[in-house]
Formats: C-alpha cells, structure tokens, sequence
C-alpha cells in the first residue's frame, strides 16, 4: 500500500557555514530532529528564519515537523506564516492541506473559532499547488483524491486515482477509490471493470468483492450481483447480512427457489433476523408457493403485530392469493392506529399503497386514486408509492397525470424498469410517441433482459409501429415464457393475423380465453376469434 509521509532522516550535516548563516540553522534543526530532540530543532528552525525572514524554507520545514508531531495548530500557523512570504511554496503548502484534510476528517478545529466545513476547500487549494505538475507524492494525489470525493467532484478525482493504480496496482485501496469516484462520475461500467481488475490480482480483497456486488446491485445487474454476492460470502460464509444481500440478488434474478435456499441456511444462524423472514416470504410468492407465503407472513405478524412493516408483508401475500377485500379489511385498523403516531408517514404510505391496490381491483378507483395520492404526498421520494399512483391514474383513465408520474419515477430512478417499461407500454397502447415507447421499453430490457413482460411491450410497441418483423421475435418469446398471460397471448394473436396467419392468430386467441384473463373482455376476445374464422 501507499508509504506514510516519513520524516526526513538525516546522517548529520556537514557544517561548512558559520553560527550567523540561515541555512546552517535550517539543517542543524533537521538533525536535531532526526535525534529526537524537537524542542532543539524548533529553537533551529526558528533561528533560520529570524536570520533570513525573506525566506519561507525554514518556515515551511518548522510546519512539517509540528505535523509530524501531530501539532496541527502550531502546524497550521507555521505553514500559513509561510504563505505569506511564498504563497506558491509546495511544502507549506503541502503541509497546510494535509493538516487541513486530516482536521476536516476527524471533524476537529484547529482554533476554536475556526468553522470546520471550511477545511476542505482549504485543503484542496493548498494541494492543488503541492501537486504542482502531478509527478511528485503519490500521497499529495491520494489525499486530494479524497477531499474530491467527499466535495462531490468525482470527477477530478478519477485522473489522480488512476495514477495511483497504474503506479502502485498492489494497493487495492486506491483501485476501490477509483472505482467509488468512476461510478459517482457516471461510468459504472468502467468502476466494474476496475474492481474485476484488482480482484484478478488479488483474489481476497473482501472490501472489494462486496463493493463490486453492491455496484452490481445499484445498476440492477441482479445475475452478476448473484455471482458476485456467492464470491463474497465465500469468504465469509457464515455472515447474514451478506446471506441477505444474496438472496435479495437472487429472487431479483429470477431464482426464488434458490433464494429460499440461500434464506433457510441464513435463518439457521439467524433466527430472530426478521429481514430474512421477510425475504423468505417475498421469495417463496415468486416461486408460486402462495400457501407457504401466506404463512410465513402470518406468522412474523403474529410475532411482531405492533411493527407495521408486518401489516405491509401479510398485505401484500393477500394480494398475491387475489384476496382482496382482506387486504382492505387487514389494512385499514392498522392506518387508523398509525395517524397518531409520530414519524410513521412513510409506514403508512406503504399501507396506503398496498391498500390502494386492493381497491383498484375491486374497481373502487376514486377511492384507490384519494388513498395512492396521500401515500404519493406521505413519501415523495418512494418510486414504490409513486409507481402505484401512477398505475391508479393510468386505470382510471387520467392518462396524462399518469404519464407525469411516471416521468417523476423515471427521473428519480432511471433505472427503475417497471416504471421504463409501463410507460412505454402505456404510450403504445394509446399509439403516441412511439419512437420514445419503444426506446423506453428498450431500456427497460437492458436492466432485465429476458423479462418477458417487457418483451411482450416492445413487441406490441412494433406492431403498433407496424413493424412486424421485429415484434415477432419479442412476442413469440414472450408467449412461450408465459403461456397463461392472456394479454400476451392476445397480442400475439394480433400480431399473427397482421401476418396473414389466420390459424395461428385463433390458436393464440384461444389460448387467451383459457388464461388469466387478466384486464381482458372475454366477448371481445370471442368476437374477434369468430371474425377470423369467417375470414374477416
């Protein structure tokens, strides 16, 4: 790793001035130093500068020593004495911004009036001129690297850290930086690309191995999170909190029946960790074992019925189980309780969310809409709450607040596929700005590429285009991978019949009618299958 700053050693000076001459005292307090004998040293240094006051050597070398001391006022004072006779000298300079950097840190003043926040503005000029053409102390670079970071200006530190790395590449540290300041800076891919570098090298470096999967995580990369999580854990097989970051990866990816797995070893170290239990749930709905789902989450509110958090879950199952009017009855005490409480706006946004989605589906969409818009305005910055409320406007036909709250989700998260992906689909379903629905639909598959919803928008998006030979491929997959989603299978069957394929048009149709019938009209549906079969 990095050297410290070291102190200058010295064999002794050969004396060829006399007693009167600055630059004698000057190494006579270097040697004095390297003896230990500080105070000596500083009585030196101070006789220099007396003799040459024009000179800010001395000045500048009696601030490095009180720093080594760990004298930061003396330090502080010495340095900016010597600013005054050279404000460009890069050893005061040097010191200063160090001094100035550590203090800022630790979060302690150097004078008692000194304000604190001032510190690192004040460090990163001071070593901005230290740095001087950039060739010198990989030190000064690191620590003006990290003022960078911590003033949010990612960046200028990208260049410093990368010489760093390509000087140093066992330090693993300045790598993990770089990394930090690449994906603040907005390139992720080249942070991930830093990280797998240094982890080729050094297999063991854990900081970096959970920083890599954490990377993965933030850009919704869930299958290399997956890997990147099981590397992590094994090196630290038996920590729960990284057992919970892999099953989050893993349900996220699509492998609930893995999750559980994963969830039910975890839970064997850590039985009381309701994060867990809470994920056992969620990944036991996904994999189609309602039944199971809806125990789990019964038993952690029966355990903890005054944490709403446990409302919320049960609330959720039943939604699952598509009993709805449950939800509704589940729900509603709970909020009661929750408005007299303080701090418990964003708790009751989740509530009011999951209720909101009971009524939309019992059709009670005034309702849905007043109790999501006070959720929305309980927890602004929750793309969750945000996300339902749009759905709400979207099903009540309000399309255009719909399409503004799904931008605000999209702003807030641009990463957020679910919201990518409904309003590009919402944009093809009412045929405007179908360029726009299908690059929103596209970037949605870019977070979850096999999803086969998404596919089914950006299929129906190019058939709304009428380009049918890119929506085959996107629907044809998208009806293999979910046979009983009506919506899809209906879209499918357009698509077939736009292509003169009349009898795989009904075949699609009729697969639709033996299906979830989701948001679906089954007389129009038969209408339209009776049309094709008369060849109209």
């Amino acid at each position: 790793m990095l050297a410290a700053p070291q102190a200058p050693t010295a064999q002794g000076p050969r004396v060829t001035e006399g007693p009167d001459d600055a630059p004698y005292y000057f190494l006579v307090g270097r040697y004095l130093e390297g003896e230990g004998k500080v105070d000596e040293a500083v009585a030196a240094f101070r006789k220099a500068i007396e003799l040459d006051p024009k000179s800010a050597e001395p000045r500048a070398e009696l601030a490095a020593l009180y720093a080594r001391q760990d004298k930061a006022r003396e330090s502080i004072d010495a340095a900016e004495d010597a600013l005054k006779v050279d404000p460009r000298n890069r050893e005061a300079n040097r010191v200063l911004g160090s001094v100035l950097a550590a203090l800022a840190e630790q979060r302690q003043r150097a004078h008692p009036e000194d304000d604190v926040s001032a510190y690192p503005k004040r460090a990163i000029a001071a070593l901005e001129i230290a740095r001087g053409d950039g060739t010198g102390d990989l030190t000064i670079d690191l620590t003006l690297a990290r003022l960078y970071l911590d003033q949010d200006r990612p960046g200028d530190a990208v260049p410093l850290l990368r010489r760093i790395v390509t000087e140093q590449p066992q330090y693993a540290e300045g790598s993990a930086l770089l990394a930090e300041a690449q994906e603040t800076a907005g390139t992720p891919d080249a942070a991930i690309e830093t990280l797998k570098s240094v982890l080729e090298d050094q297999p063991q470096f854990f900081r970096g191995r959970v920083q890599l999967a954490e990377l993965y995580e933030r850009q919704h990369k869930w299958p290399d999170a997956v890997d990147a999580w099981k590397s992590v854990q094994q090196l630290n097989p038996r920590n729960p909190e990284i057992a919970t970051h892999l099953a989050t990866a893993l349900v996220n990816a699509g492998k609930s029946s893995e999750a559980r797995d994963v969830i039910k070893n975890a839970l064997a170290l850590a039985p009381n960790d309701m994060r867990l239990s809470f994920l056992m749930a969620q990944a036991q709905r996904d994999a189609g074992d309602l039944d199971a789902a809806l125990s789990t989450a019964r038993s952690l509110r029966d355990a903890h019925p005054e944490d709403p958090r446990t409302t919320y879950l049960l609330g959720q199952m039943l939604l699952a189980k598509s009993r709805y009017d449950e939800v509704v009855e589940l729900i509603k005490p709970e909020l009661d309780r929750l408005r007299g409480a303080n701090g418990a706006g964003s708790q009751m946004a989740l509530l009011e969310t999951t209720e909101g989605a009971a009524l939309l589906q019992l059709k009670r969409n005034d309702e849905a809409i007043a109790l999501l818009k006070d959720a929305a305005g309980r927890a602004p910055e929750d793309t969750t709450v945000l996300f339902q409320y749009g759905a709400a406007l979207d099903r009540a036909g309000r399309t255009a607040d719909a399409e503004k709250t799904f931008r605000d989700v999209i702003a807030k998260d641009p990463l957020d596929a679910g919201a990518l992906n409904y309003l590009g689909y919402m944009l093809a379903e009412h045929g405007a700005s179908l360029e726009e629905a299908v690059s929103l639909i596209q970037r949605a598959l870019n977070v979850e590429p096999n999803n086969p919803s998404y596919l089914d928008s950006l299929g129906w998006a190019y058939v709304q285009q009428g380009k049918l030979d890119l929506a085959d491929p996107a629907l044809t997959t998208a009806a293999e991978k979910l046979p009983a989603n009506s919506v899809i299978q209906d879209h499918l069957g357009d698509l077939r019949l736009k292509q003169n394929r009349r009898a795989d048009a009904i075949a699609a149709w009729q697969k639709a009618l033996a299906g979830d019938m989701d948001s679906l009209d089954r007389a129009k549906l038969q209408k339209k299958i009776d049309a094709a079969r008369k060849g109209k």
